[in-house]
């Protein structure tokens, strides 16, 4: 799906392709194939009670309809198992993939609307189970539902009396599913919440670990972890019951309605308005229609009660969709990169309320080194972000430009994230830059294998880590957030070497605690009591 799809379109639940199609009236046949030992077994039952079979006849008889059902259950298991199964497989891996890629497409505004056990959600357990609810109800369902009107005509075809009795059958299954299956989709709603709140615990333990370790918080750790395990224990239970409860009544009712079908086959037999192979034939008939009753009760149930999950992807989708808001604030120059006039605040709020960053001009050319100067916390960084999109422009009271290049630039940015595998893995699709991997000194990191544990990576290599993806980068403008933090000198004068000499051929913005790029550079920014002002 592209960014673009409203919300209304997004992940329908009935999307029928050729295959699908194929998939539905294969379901069918599977079921249907049995049908026609049904008919077997019922000729043979007349052939004994009338006497009229030889042995060898009833013994070939017999061999027809075990060779007709044991062709039946193969056809059962590809047509109806199998082949469904692996289109549900894969139907939850697209919809898992197409999850992730929404999420890449959040604007960090709306991104920053969800913590992360609500999108690892939406990823994980929504999207695979929509995959399900797909093609549950675009295969099996219509799948089913052919089946029942197949096997409704055979019984049609023994006696019209048996419409009705088979009619109401399937009525009664779909009325004590309903009221059931309601209740367990209201529970599953009301659960989201508390499984979200677990699952962000889980992830906070595990990413925390060695800091809760160093810092001897181990029971602060596991007392809230417990403290959301028993909320989502509690609402879970709550919506087993009712998920049980709607899966056993279609079963229960089964016994009571196979009475009555060979109730109505007796009657019929006993007035002579049909043979008695007859009568065995449809009540067998009737046996195998329970079948998609039960599957088609079972399957609308389940997409019922999975509605939560569906409306958190298209949630998801909806705000995958909305502008960034960045869109507007394009600049109008052509010899300009970036323009920020205003006041940056860190919160929603304003005024006393809020935390104001700082107030005053920005501004960067093509081709310039721009140096940023300030204490930590004054929003250097957020000044960064702000150029590269990964904020909310609303953070800004005034006026902003901002071309395309720095919206696309590339950046060095906080904390360098790592992914298990080789240097070359993380690159992240990019091959490094001889001279960047020269100036960088990496050591041994080209051979060794690189884990995202915390003791695996010194600060120096994170760091360095981060700037070889950077400045291997080919766009033109690179943003920097304190290049030369964890590097020891003999690196820290060569970063900064290298980046004077690139002055011209590519625009540079680099936040400093120190004023080792000052000779280099075009513009110096330094924020002072809340004021971002230009000191050269």
């Amino acid at each position: 799906m592209t960014k673009g799809t409203s919300r209304g379109k997004a992940y329908p639940l009935f999307a029928p392709t050729p295959r699908r199609v194929a998939l539905a009236l294969g379901v069918a046949s599977g079921t249907v194939l049995p049908a026609g030992a049904a008919y077997v077994l019922g000729g043979l039952v007349d052939g004994i009670a009338s006497g009229a079979l030889a042995p060898g006849e009833t013994v070939a008889r017999l061999a027809a309809y075990l060779a007709v059902t044991l062709a039946a259950a193969l056809a059962k298991f590809l047509l109806d198992d199998w082949l469904p199964m692996r289109e549900n497989l894969w139907a939850e891996l697209d919809a898992s993939k197409d999850a992730v890629d929404k999420v890449l497409a959040l604007s960090q505004r709306a991104f920053e609307r969800h913590d992360a056990g609500h999108l690892l959600t939406a990823v994980n357990e929504a999207a695979f189970g929509y995959g399900s609810m797909l093609v549950y109800l675009t295969v099996n369902v219509v799948g089913c539902l052919i089946a029942s009107v197949a096997l409704l005509a055979c019984a049609a075809a023994i006696d019209v009396v048996l419409v009705p009795v088979f009619l109401v059958g399937f009525a009664l299954y779909f009325v004590v599913n309903w009221a059931p299956a309601r209740e367990a989709s209201r529970l599953l709603v009301e659960m989201v919440p508390a499984r979200d709140a677990w699952k962000e615990e889980i992830r906070r333990v595990v990413e925390e670990k060695r800091a809760a370790n160093a810092s001897g918080a181990e029971g602060f750790y596991a007392e809230r972890f417990a403290g959301c395990a028993r909320e989502y224990q509690a609402r879970r239970c709550r919506q087993g019951v009712a998920d049980c409860v709607q899966t056993a009544l279609p079963t229960a009712i089964s016994p009571a309605l196979q009475v009555v079908v060979l109730a109505v086959c007796a009657a019929l037999w006993s007035t002579g308005a049909v043979t008695l192979g007859a009568a065995v034939a449809a009540w067998q008939l009737f046996s195998l229609v329970q079948a998609p009753m039960a599957e088609c009760c079972s399957l609308v149930s389940f997409c019922v009660a999975m509605r939560g999950n569906l409306d958190l992807l298209r949630e998801l989708a909806a705000e995958a969709a909305e502008p960034s808001g960045f869109e507007a604030l394009a600049a109008g120059e052509k010899d300009l990169v970036a323009r920020v006039d205003g006041t940056l605040w860190a919160t929603p709020e304003r005024g006393e309320d809020g935390k104001r960053l700082w107030a005053g001009s920005f501004e960067v050319r093509p081709g310039e080194l721009v140096v940023v100067r300030g204490a930590n916390g004054t929003g250097k960084s957020r000044l960064l972000d702000f150029l590269r999109g990964l904020s909310d422009p609303a953070d800004l009271d005034g006026e902003a430009q901002l071309s395309s290049q720095a919206l696309g630039a590339a950046y060095l940015t906080y904390p360098v994230s790592v992914v298990p595998g080789t240097l070359g893995d993380n690159l992240l699709g990019q091959a490094a830059g001889p001279e960047v991997a020269r100036v960088l000194d990496l050591g041994d990191l080209p051979e060794r294998a690189i884990t995202d544990q915390p003791l695996n990576l010194s600060l120096g290599e994170r760091q360095k880590l981060g700037l070889l993806r950077a400045l291997s980068r080919p766009e033109p403008v690179v943003l920097l957030d304190e290049p030369l933090a964890n590097l020891d000198e003999g690196a820290r004068s060569r970063l900064c070497s290298y980046l004077a000499g690139l002055r011209g051929s590519r625009t540079m913005v680099a936040i400093m605690h120190s004023d080792d790029l000052d000779a280099a550079a075009d513009r110096i920014y330094e924020v002072r009591d809340g004021r971002l002002e230009r000191v050269r």
